[in-house]
């Protein structure tokens, strides 16, 4: 039969539409591919591995000069952490991401790109990775302790340093909030470089610090870092020239250069890492554990193997598990403890407010003396000053008994003002008590507080845990190494390390093992304060005496 001619004319259309879109589907699957790799090469994927530099400051970091046609690219095998904490490739302004700038303003050339330009050009198998975050107006003072500035800064730094990037540097400017007030700039900066080192768990990790466009006495307080702490340098300033209250372009461009020189001189200068000494076991008078289950002390037992520790003392802590919480955990306790008499020690602990008079207290302390304490801590008297009447009451106590006393102080427990005169009170009260200082305590080191007391009480001591003690004594090796041979049979090493901390080797191996090493202490000196004080203080005996 023959078809009728308007369904052959309509079958034609069909298969002619038909071909088309066929077609067009072809030519889209053959651009796609294309269209993705053009953008790929345009956008190139960040390397799994970088050498990061952390960009702080303030204005003068972010910068105000105008950029140049040949600063406007991108910056080949430079990477820059976005808002997402995402790398993307690194152009300018690269202040652009910061979470405390003023995004109208600060949005300019500053010394960062051809900070990162110069050390491309210097190595060419090297990817950058640049964190930048400065901020509008700031004073040094935001910069320093848990405050909002630092701990912005901090908390995108970590996310831009994994296990596949490692941070190399720190590029600091600022200073124009401060030109008013300059007074004490460079020992606040002192302190900033080392909690940075200490929170960054880098020792050495080197500081280049920019001078300021305007502002000749926080420039003159600057030059005098690297006199005072080791690993840092100064940028000059020389031919530099302004335009308004920024440094212009080509004093930018020339900022950038001289401060990636001073960080690859910096960098072709640090030491060889130390080694964690093998010619003394260590005693480890403060150390926290779950000692009421029998596997809490066998993680301790197990971190003293690792770490070359002879013999510690755990402190009990208010968490479940640590410290018994009835008579049945009590006896628990006891039991976990036995089979590590002589290696693993104890300490026993009354909070303020749980008695009522000395002799309760004594009673308590006698049973725990009877069960193996050697000392009483770690005393945390919770919204209490130093000196306040219920501690007065336990300090009382333990000095009838003969335990030593471990304290606590920081901004809301045992509470004191700076030059610790309450601490000197209780020292005077009781002077046959043992007492250890532990935490910020450590915080007065610079301003002599620290020192005065050691000398003047004989029976004070105190203990190397925690990290305020390293950055504190990493801050002015010079001074450190003088303070540790000047009160020798005074300081005890330890760690403060527990069951949250234990696995975290590399930490604790900068903070608690090299650093002391790296000081050079006489043998007589590391003999007494890795072991030997704590043996006196604590009254430890071998096995069997």
């Amino acid at each position: 039969m023959n078809e009728p001619q308007s369904d052959s004319r309509f079958r034609t259309r069909l298969f002619s539409h038909a071909h088309l879109l066929l077609l067009i589907a072809c030519a889209i699957a053959l651009a796609v591919p294309r269209f993705y790799a053009q953008q790929n090469a345009a956008t190139p994927a960040p390397p799994a591995k970088r050498d990061v530099y952390l960009l702080l400051g303030d204005t003068a970091m972010a910068g105000g000069a105008a950029i140049p046609a040949d600063a406007a690219e991108v910056l080949d095998r430079c990477f820059l952490l976005n808002d997402k904490n995402e790398w993307e490739p690194a152009r300018n302004p690269l202040n652009r991401h910061s979470t405390i700038a003023d995004k109208a303003t600060v949005q300019a050339l500053g010394p960062g790109y051809e900070f990162a330009r110069t050390l491309l050009e210097n190595d060419k198998n090297l990817t950058l990775g640049l964190i930048v975050n400065a901020g509008n107006d700031t004073k040094i003072e935001g910069w320093l302790g848990k405050s909002e500035l630092y701990r912005g800064a901090r908390k995108r730094a970590c996310a831009g340093i994994k296990e596949d990037s490692e941070l190399k540097g720190v590029l600091w400017q600022q200073g124009q909030g401060d030109v008013a007030t300059p007074d004490g700039y460079l020992d606040k900066l002192q302190t900033l470089v080392s909690n940075l080192r200490t929170d960054f768990n880098h020792p050495h990790l080197p500081v280049v610090v920019a001078p300021l466009p305007q502002g000749a006495v926080i420039n003159s307080q600057i030059a005098k870092l690297p006199t005072t702490i080791h690993g840092t340098a100064i940028v000059s300033s020389e031919g530099l020239t302004i335009e308004g209250t920024h440094f212009d372009t080509k004093s930018q461009l020339l900022l950038g250069k001289r401060s990636a020189e001073e960080m690859i001189r910096l960098r072709a200068t640090l030491p060889a890492a130390a080694q964690a000494p093998t010619d003394i076991k260590f005693i480890d008078p403060h150390v926290h554990a779950m000692s009421v289950t029998p596997l809490g002390l066998r993680a301790v037992a197990k971190w003293m193997e690792e770490r070359n520790v002879e013999r510690c003392i755990v402190s009990p802590l208010s968490h479940k598990g640590s410290r018994p919480q009835s008579e049945e955990e009590r006896a628990t306790m006891l039991e976990n403890f036995r089979p590590y008499k002589g290696r693993i020690d104890r300490m026993a602990i009354i909070d303020p407010g749980e008695v009522e008079t000395v002799e309760q207290a004594v009673t308590i302390l006698q049973r725990e003396i009877a069960d193996g304490a050697v000392g009483f801590g770690e005393h945390y008297g919770v919204g209490l000053m130093f000196d306040d009447p219920k501690n007065l009451l336990l300090y009382e106590a333990c000095e009838k008994v003969g335990l030593p006393v471990m304290f606590h102080i920081d901004q809301n427990k045992n509470m004191v003002e700076p030059g610790m005169a309450r601490v000197d009170r209780v020292l005077k009260m009781f002077p046959r008590c043992k007492v250890v200082a532990h935490a910020y305590w450590w915080r007065q080191l610079q301003n002599g507080a620290c020192d005065r007391q050691l000398q003047e009480h004989p029976n004070l001591y105190a203990d190397m845990s925690g990290v305020v003690v390293m950055s504190v004594l990493n801050r002015d090796r010079k001074y450190a190494r003088e303070f540790l041979i000047r009160n020798q049979d005074k300081v005890l090493w330890a760690t403060d390390e527990g069951w949250w901390s234990f696995a975290d080797k590399d930490r604790q191996m900068n903070q608690h093992y090299t650093l002391l090493e790296e000081l050079d202490l006489p043998d007589e000196v590391r003999q007494k304060i890795y072991r030997g004080n704590a043996e006196k203080v604590y009254g430890l005996k071998k096995p069997g005496n």
